[in-house]
């Protein structure tokens, strides 16, 4: 069914080229051509005019149609482009509205029912987009980008971060050395602290005397110290040094497992696959299953012991997500190697009566071979084209220019300068207004202030820094003076005046420099997979799910390891061993093409 879906899809889309080259063909020219008409039939805006494009973008606003936001004023005064909004936040960024999205483009792709600008998602992941991208191209629904951007645009044609970007569209994504879209919401993203990490609660660590933790023993130790000596919440309730909400489905229930484990070691697991992991240290592909030492098993094996030591929450078999945000909300948790679940909690767990208390990250382990401190995406993530229909091309690419522009990512992500942020020279602040309206809590900051209204169309995430150093949104730049108690206490204890220079020049124990950076590029090229590598992985997949909860809740290390040992057999039989070459013979061409773009990438983002 899915074969012949995307046959039809195929043979609407050869149908709808036909009929609308014929009805553009103006003077012996189509809509794409250029020997008797510049435009191709398309019409030049006056310098002054202001006109109106249509876009079909994912976006935060509550409606539909001209939109009257500060940044879309902006726009119009600095561009005269007015934004006229085709679909609302209904169809936004959560998983189900996002599915709800792509069906919606299927649709209007099918139906030629385009319009200005179009949203055609990530490909990351879904190879599907690109087969959009590329489909439409042969129906001439999209139209190519190099000559606009050569003579419209000051961003997407001189700034070697965006121009990269480019280059890698034309050589990977399209098949006639042009490009048809731009890369929105890239770049190098930069935390200040580690999420994928061993966070705990900092204010007990430092009771206990910030013990040296090297290893996963030392760390369960350390935890049922901890537990031991902080048993309830003022509250009454029950503490355990580790949560889970093991009772979600596939792909979230044992992402503890498969996935926040090993990224606070360094590794991922490709397109959520337990047969291959990506070493963000070497870039390399990793094949766990079948090393009964390997991180994947070490995780596993750290579940089981805290199991064991009585400190894993006996609920955590029969808990959801919610259940468990609900629980580290409460002050419940004393740790979690996946750091965004327990960040922040300062001020939730200070009116629980728990003064001063909060999660901050350990230094790292021995066995940590790579930190999660920059996030890689060079070549960025959603793809947004102009149309065959758009009147006004050139004004088309001049407002996709500013939203790849750092003023336009910095609005975007931020809100409007003058009212969200102002700059005194190069560097940008938030206005006491915004902060207090944000703090409220009743403000609504998409239409206030324009914030995230837009969000994913712009070039550079919230937490890349611009070329004079300074994180794109502005409250993202850290003011010590206003840290909590924990972060305070961390800095001082780390030795360091900012978190970013501590960790993004980290040594281990031995001296050595740790790479730090989480790279998506390599894994955005995947692409498709062979039907049979598919079934594969997917039924290596659903029995590891099942696997390691009986490995976790198994009765003693005899029952462990005979699991274990069968787990190991057992993949082996599904074919794990052709899913691992399948995918290190995909990343070793993946490295031959994109190497040399992505080291061009880092420099121009001076990063080593």
């Amino acid at each position: 069914m899915r074969k012949n879906g995307k046959r039809i899809l195929a043979m609407l889309l050869a149908a709808v080229m036909t009929a609308s080259l014929a009805g553009c063909e103006k003077g012996g020219e189509t809509a794409a051509g250029t020997a008797e008409n510049d435009n191709g039939g398309q019409e030049a805006a006056g310098q002054d005019e202001v006109v109106t494009l249509k876009m079909f973008i994912r976006n935060q606003s509550k409606y539909t149609g001209l939109q009257e936001d500060p940044v879309a004023k902006y726009i119009e005064e600095k561009l005269g482009i007015r934004i006229e909004l085709t679909v609302d936040s209904s169809l936004g960024n959560t998983t189900a509205q996002t599915s709800t999205f792509n069906e919606l483009l299927a649709t209007k792709l099918a139906s030629n029912d385009l319009d200005d600008i179009m949203d055609f998602g990530s490909p990351s992941g879904n190879p599907e987009i690109l087969n959009n991208l590329n489909r439409a191209v042969e129906a001439g629904m999209i139209i190519p980008l190099d000559d606009l951007v050569a003579e419209y645009t000051e961003n997407l044609s001189t700034d070697p971060r965006l121009t990269i970007r480019n280059d890698y569209r034309r050589e990977h994504m399209y098949n006639d050395g042009k490009f048809y879209s731009v890369g929105g919401w890239g770049g190098m993203g930069l935390d200040q602290l580690p999420g994928a990490a061993n966070w705990v609660r900092w204010d007990l660590y430092k009771e206990m005397g910030y013990p040296d933790v090297e290893t996963d023993e030392d760390y369960l130790e350390m935890l049922k110290e901890m537990q031991d000596s902080y048993p309830e919440t003022p509250g009454g309730e029950k503490v355990y040094a580790i949560g889970g909400a093991f009772a979600d489905p596939q792909g979230m229930g044992d992402g503890f497992v498969n996935r926040d484990y090993p990224l606070s070691k360094g590794y991922e697991p490709l397109e959520g696959n337990y047969a291959v992991y990506l070493n963000h240290a070497t870039k390399q592909v990793e094949a766990p299953l079948q090393d009964p030492d390997s991180f994947f098993w070490n995780g596993v094996k750290l579940y089981y012991k805290a199991n064991q030591m009585g400190i894993l929450d006996p609920g955590a078999v029969t808990m959801s997500s919610a259940e468990y945000t609900e629980k580290i909300n409460k002050g419940a948790y004393l740790s979690a190697v996946n750091g965004w679940q327990v960040m922040n909690k300062e001020a939730i767990l200070d009116g629980l009566g728990m003064k001063d208390a909060g999660y901050m990250p350990m230094r790292p382990l021995e066995d940590v071979v790579s930190l999660s401190v920059y996030w890689e995406s060079v070549v960025g993530g959603n793809e947004f084209a102009i149309t065959s229909k758009c009147k006004y091309p050139e004004k088309a690419i001049q407002f996709l220019d500013w939203c790849m522009s750092e003023e336009g990512s910095r609005m975007i992500t931020q809100g409007a300068e003058g009212m969200a942020y102002t700059m005194d020279g190069d560097v940008p602040s938030v206005t006491q207004q915004y902060l207090d309206d944000n703090a409220g809590g009743t403000v609504d900051m998409a239409e206030t202030y324009g914030k995230w209204k837009y969000a994913g169309i712009n070039a550079f995430q919230h937490i890349d820094v611009d070329s004079n150093g300074y994180y794109i949104q502005p409250e993202q730049i850290p003011n010590v003076d206003n840290y909590s108690a924990v972060k305070k206490d961390a800095l001082s204890f780390y030795g360091t005046e900012s978190f970013t220079d501590y960790f993004t020049q980290y040594k281990n124990r031995a001296g050595e420099k740790l790479p730090n950076v989480i790279w998506s590029t390599y894994t955005s090229g995947i692409g498709s997979k062979p039907d049979d590598i598919k079934q594969k992985y997917a039924q290596i997949n659903e029995y590891m799910y099942k696997q390691i909860f009986k490995m976790i809740y198994a009765k003693d290390d005899a029952e462990y390891e005979a699991l274990q040992n069968e787990a190991m057999e057992k993949v082996g039989e599904l074919g794990v061993d052709d899913v691992v070459k399948w995918y290190q013979d995909r990343f070793a061409q993946l490295h031959t093409d994109l190497d040399p773009l992505i080291d061009q990438a880092m420099k121009a983002y001076g990063v080593e």
